[in-house]
């Protein structure tokens, strides 16, 4: 998916950014760990309104969408690296791996979500 489409897509979204992202006929094949690593990548908050999003936000998020996915798919999977968010999300204690500060959980569309609230800052 190109740049162009990826923005006009997610433009016309009325939901929250994380839910956009996992609708396989919004962006087809990114779930629910891909989509927490690739919003953390972007410093954007999962629970961001789709359509909110600046243009630099989304050329920011489809950067690090295509960056992550060139990272992921030849291990066949969302590797659980201690310099990815996701290679934390199951800790005990879970600390961002950028600025160690305390993960938040939350569901979203009934899947667990988790972000840094430091990194991620309200939009």
């Amino acid at each position: 998916m190109d740049r162009a489409e990826f923005q006009a897509v997610l433009s016309s979204r009325r939901g929250r950014l994380k839910t956009a992202l996992t609708d396989q006929s919004v962006v087809a094949g990114l779930g629910n760990l891909l989509a927490d690593e690739i919003l953390w990548r972007a410093r954007l908050r999962p629970d961001r309104l789709a359509r909110d999003l600046t243009e630099a936000d989304l050329r920011r998020l489809h950067s690090r969408m295509r960056s992550t996915l060139r990272s992921a798919v030849p291990a066949g999977c969302v590797p659980p690296r201690d310099s990815w968010l996701t290679g934390h999300r199951d800790d005990l204690d879970p600390r961002c791996p950028r600025c160690g500060t305390r993960l938040r959980r939350s569901r979203m569309a009934g899947r667990g979500t988790v972000w840094c609230p430091r990194c991620q800052p309200d939009g």
